[in-house]
C-alpha cells in the first residue's frame, strides 16, 4: 500500500494525486466510492468494486441460489 498527502479545498472536495490518479487509471468524471468511520476515509474505484462482488460471487458458482433458498423457506415454514 502507498500512503499519499493530500488535502480538503474550501468546497469540500479532496484532490487525488496526479500520481495516484495514474496509478489507478483515474479521469475527470469517473466514479469512485467512500466509506467511512469513526476514524478514517476510504476512496475505492469503481473496477475495484466489481472486481470485489465478483470474487464474493465466485464462492457461489457451483451453488444453485434458487434451490438452496426454497430450501431455507421450506425448513423454515416446518419450524413455525
Amino acid at each position: 500500500m502507498i500512503v499519499q498527502k493530500s488535502y480538503i479545498d474550501n468546497n469540500g472536495r479532496l484532490a487525488i494525486p496526479i500520481k495516484v490518479r495514474k496509478k489507478l487509471k483515474l479521469k475527470t468524471g469517473d466514479e469512485v466510492t467512500i466509506k467511512y468511520n469513526d476514524s478514517e476515509l476510504i476512496v475505492s474505484t469503481f473496477h475495484s468494486n466489481i472486481e470485489k462482488a465478483r470474487n464474493i460471487l465466485d464462492k457461489y458458482k457451483n451453488i444453485d441460489l434458487n434451490k438452496e433458498l426454497k430450501l431455507m423457506r421450506k425448513e423454515d415454514a416446518a419450524k413455525e
